[in-house]
């Protein structure tokens, strides 16, 4: 792509400012959290209309589990290859927020709820398609839209359609929120791990005989001791125990007590040791037991060859559209994790801002067009990555 395209492509985007806020607001103004089914099918509703004004045959893969997704595809476009743009239009936020937390829009500084988090990157998509439309250049590869409903709570419903398109795709753009007001672009994500372990012991009268007892919560503080020694920061392993319950009442040894752990881990082989590791806990004292459920997620986003290739396509992109950008790794999880197992993945392509699932959450504005600008370049580049 010659520097001219370039230039006419970060100015068109530009040009374009009134009608991403628009579109922007629209979708903000929809709250959608994952557990809604009724708020996601009406975003989901709006999405695909768009995506189909703009061109695309659209597919809802309805479900019982979830609102179900979205299939777009760019049917008009003819090639023997597909390019997948994935992101997901559920939220943290319950249903309500937006009277504590309303959209504004304070000159480059655009707040609400799942405004970072991302129905940003789903108008991301939108805008580049548009633009390139606009300018009357065909993609290389054709362009296929997933948008998901149930991400924030772990993909379970979309996971094997996820995964079903990413082994027919020569490369995934994920336009998640890029990392913090720098922007980084993440090429590596950290695999994740969720666990419910639950301890069972003996109840007995803590005054008159408590002997008799057998204290669960004891037993889990061994447990929890147990799990804090599992902890290697410097290798990017880190758990954590989030929840705890049990106990009746003060005056009762405990018969039961039930943590939740979150793991996070930076390679495939730690995961899986760690997570042979928690599932081999075993209790300390006499008469209690342990029930462990729950393993691995996410897969972690690791820098492979192909991934690499994609990344370095990027930088030649920003290049061309004279912007700098820069690489991170993100604890969190997503939907890229998932597609970077079979095909090149490039997370973190979408606003510029701060705060996901905070009452901070905000974007800045011309930044996040600048990065609308690249994530089209890349859709139109030539180069498989």
């Amino acid at each position: 792509m010659s520097s001219i395209d370039s230039k006419k492509i970060k100015d068109e985007i530009h040009n374009h400012k009134e009608w991403f806020v628009n579109r922007l607001k629209k979708y903000v103004e929809v709250e959608s959290p994952t557990d809604d089914i009724i708020q996601n099918r009406k975003l989901l509703h709006s999405i695909a209309d768009d995506f189909r004004e703009l061109g695309f045959d659209v597919e809802w893969k309805e479900s019982v589990l979830s609102a179900g997704q979205l299939v777009c595809i760019l049917n008009s476009v003819e090639s023997e290859h597909d390019q997948l743009m994935i992101g997901h239009a559920d939220t943290v936020w319950p249903v309500g927020t937006m009277e504590q937390m309303p959209w504004s829009m304070d000159e480059n500084v655009i707040r609400g709820p799942g405004v970072y988090d991302m129905k940003a990157g789903i108008v991301m998509m939108q805008l580049a398609v548009k633009v390139a439309n606009e300018l009357d250049i065909k993609p290389f590869l054709r362009p296929v839209v997933m948008i998901t409903s149930d991400e924030e709570t772990g993909s379970k419903d979309s996971w094997n359609e996820i995964e079903e398109i990413a082994k027919s795709v020569k490369r995934v753009l994920v336009p998640e929120p890029s990392m913090g007001l720098d922007g980084k672009i993440k090429t590596e994500r950290k695999g994740s791990g969720r666990y419910h372990i639950t301890v069972k012991g003996r109840e007995a009268h803590s005054g008159v005989e408590p002997e008799k007892g057998v204290s669960a919560i004891v037993e889990m503080a061994h447990i929890i001791r147990k799990l804090d020694e599992l902890n290697d920061y410097n290798q990017g392993i880190s758990l954590n125990v989030g929840l705890i319950t049990g106990g009746k009442a003060v005056n009762i040894v405990p018969g039961e007590c039930s943590i939740e752990v979150d793991l996070r881990y930076l390679n495939h082989s730690d995961g899986e040791e760690i997570n042979k590791s928690i599932k081999r806990l075993e209790t300390e004292l006499a008469g209690a037991s342990i029930t462990v459920e729950g393993g691995l997620r996410r897969p972690p986003l690791v820098k492979n060859d192909r991934n690499q290739n994609l990344w370095e396509l990027a930088q030649t992109c920003a290049e061309e559209l004279d912007l700098k950008i820069e690489e991170g790794l993100s604890g969190g999880g997503s939907d890229g994790s998932i597609t970077s197992q079979f095909t090149a993945t490039l997370d973190g392509m979408g606003a510029v801002g701060e705060g996901a699932h905070s009452p901070s959450e905000k974007i800045l504005l011309n930044e996040t067009l600048d990065r609308a600008a690249l994530l089209t370049a890349l859709l139109l580049a030539d180069d498989v990555g």
